[in-house]
C-alpha cells in the first residue's frame, strides 16, 4: 500500500501530528509532509473540520485569493477551550490572572501579603483571591481547566516540592501546587518565579519581538535569580536550579550566605541589603517603592546604591552573556524607577565585562511587564500544557 493510499483513519493521524509539530499548514504542506496524496489530504481534512478538530484560516503569506482562483487557506488545530489560572505567591504580595489558551486576560487581581513565609496563610490567600477573581472573569471554579503557580523558591528535581536553602524555610519539602490545588479543585503545576518572569517577559514583555530567542530574565527582589529562555523555550537545568545567580560568590571573605557558602551575590546586591544601606540616610522604614521614588527625586545615595548594585550583577551577568550568548537580558522588577537604573549600570558592565562580541549582540532592556511578568509567565505556560496536552491527546486518535 502506497503513502497516497493510505486509510483515511491514518490520514487523519498523520495531519494531526504534523498540525501539532509543525502549526498551520496549506493542504500542499500537508501532502508534502505527511508523503500523502492531495485527494487523500482533502479528504482527511474534511473529515476533522466536520468533527471540529481543526479549522481553515487564511492564509496571511498569500492573501486571501490568488488571483480568480479559490481563496488561500491553512489548516491549524482547534485549540482547547476552557479558562486557565496563572498565580504569584512573592513574599510581598499574591497575583491572580485567569485567561484562555491564546494568552488573553479575562480578570487579573493582586493582594498584599504581610507574611509568605508561612504557607498557609500565602496560600489562603491565594484560594480566596482566586474565586474572586475567577467569578470577574464569569465563570466558576470548576471551569477551570489547568493553573500554574509561581513560587520564590528553587524546587525540587522533580518540580513538585520546594527544595533546601531557600529564603522561605517553613516552605521546604512543602507541595504547595498541590495544596493549592486541593483548596481550588484543580490540577496545578508549580515553577520558579524567574522562570515564569522569563516566560512572561519573553511571550508578551519586553522579548515579544523575538519570540524564538534567546533571554535571560533577572530577578533582584528578597533573593536574586534569573529565569532563562533558550532558543524560545525555559532553560531549568539538569536538577531544575538554572538560574540561580545569586549565589554565585563576588567575596570569598563575605558574610556567610543561607546557602552555606560564603560571600554569595546575594548577601551583597539584594532588595533587603539595598534598603538597609539607603536607610541609613533617611529617616522611617523604606520599602522597594520607596526606594524608587528616592532615585526618581535624585536622591544622590539611593542612586549610588543602586547603580553600585547594578554594576556588581552586571559583572556576574557578564560571564552569563559570554557563556549563553543571549540577544536580550531584562531587568525585572515592580518599580520602574529602580528596573531603569539598575538595567543602565548592567548594561554598562555587560559591555565592560563581557566578551565582546557577546557584549556587541545582547540589549539590556528594563522590564515592560513589572509586577505582571510572573503571572504572565504563569498563564503562558498553561496554555502552552494544554496545548501539548490538547495535542497529543488529537494525535493518539
Amino acid at each position: 500500500m502506497t503513502a497516497g493510499n493510505r486509510p483515511r483513519g491514518a490520514g487523519r493521524r498523520q495531519v494531526l501530528a504534523v498540525l501539532g509539530d509543525h502549526g498551520a499548514q496549506t493542504r500542499l504542506e500537508l501532502a508534502g509532509r505527511t508523503g500523502l496524496s492531495a485527494s487523500a489530504v482533502s479528504a482527511a481534512c474534511s473529515d476533522l473540520l466536520l468533527a471540529g478538530l481543526v479549522r481553515d484560516e487564511p492564509d496571511e503569506s498569500v492573501g486571501t485569493r490568488r488571483g480568480r482562483g479559490r481563496p488561500a487557506y491553512r489548516v491549524s488545530l482547534v485549540p482547547p477551550s476552557g479558562p486557565l489560572l496563572g498565580v504569584d505567591i512573592g513574599n510581598t504580595h499574591v497575583r491572580v490572572a485567569v485567561g484562555d489558551v491564546t494568552g488573553r486576560v479575562l480578570a487579573e487581581g493582586a493582594v498584599a501579603l504581610d507574611d509568605a513565609a508561612h504557607p498557609e496563610t500565602a496560600l489562603d490567600r491565594a484560594g480566596s483571591l482566586t474565586s474572586r477573581v475567577v467569578a470577574e472573569a464569569g465563570h466558576d471554579l470548576d471551569d477551570l481547566r489547568l493553573a500554574v503557580l509561581g513560587v520564590p523558591a528553587p524546587l525540587t528535581e522533580q518540580g513538585h516540592a520546594v527544595a533546601a536553602n531557600n529564603i522561605l524555610p517553613l516552605w521546604v519539602g512543602r507541595r504547595p501546587g498541590e495544596e493549592l490545588g486541593e483548596r481550588l479543585g484543580v490540577e496545578v503545576l508549580m515553577d520558579n518565579d524567574a522562570n515564569l518572569g522569563a516566560l512572561g517577559e519573553q511571550r508578551t514583555g519586553a522579548g515579544a519581538d523575538r519570540p524564538d530567542g534567546s533571554l535571560v530574565y533577572l530577578k533582584l527582589a528578597t533573593g536574586i535569580g534569573a529565569g532563562l529562555v533558550l532558543g524560545g523555550r525555559l532553560f531549568r537545568g539538569d536538577g531544575g536550579t538554572a538560574g540561580e545567580l545569586g549565589h554565585v560568590q563576588v567575596d570569598p571573605a563575605g558574610v556567610l550566605c543561607r546557602c552555606g557558602s560564603r560571600g554569595c551575590l546575594e548577601t551583597v546586591v539584594s532588595l533587603p541589603h539595598l534598603l538597609h544601606a539607603v536607610g541609613a540616610v533617611t529617616d522611617g522604614p523604606l520599602d522597594a517603592d520607596g526606594l524608587g521614588a528616592l532615585v526618581a527625586d535624585g536622591h544622590s545615595g539611593a542612586i549610588r546604591v543602586v547603580a553600585d548594585a547594578g554594576r556588581t550583577v552586571g559583572q556576574v551577568l557578564a560571564s552569563l552573556v559570554t557563556v549563553l550568548n543571549p540577544g536580550l537580558l531584562v531587568v525585572g522588577g515592580h518599580v520602574r524607577p529602580l528596573t531603569e537604573l539598575l538595567a543602565e549600570h548592567v548594561r554598562a558592565a555587560v559591555g565592560w565585562w563581557a566578551q565582546p562580541a557577546a557584549a556587541a549582540r545582547v540589549e539590556v532592556r528594563a522590564s515592560a511587564l513589572g509586577a505582571r511578568a510572573e503571572v504572565m509567565g504563569a498563564l503562558a505556560l498553561a496554555g502552552e500544557e494544554m496545548t501539548a496536552r490538547h495535542r497529543a491527546e488529537l494525535t493518539a486518535m
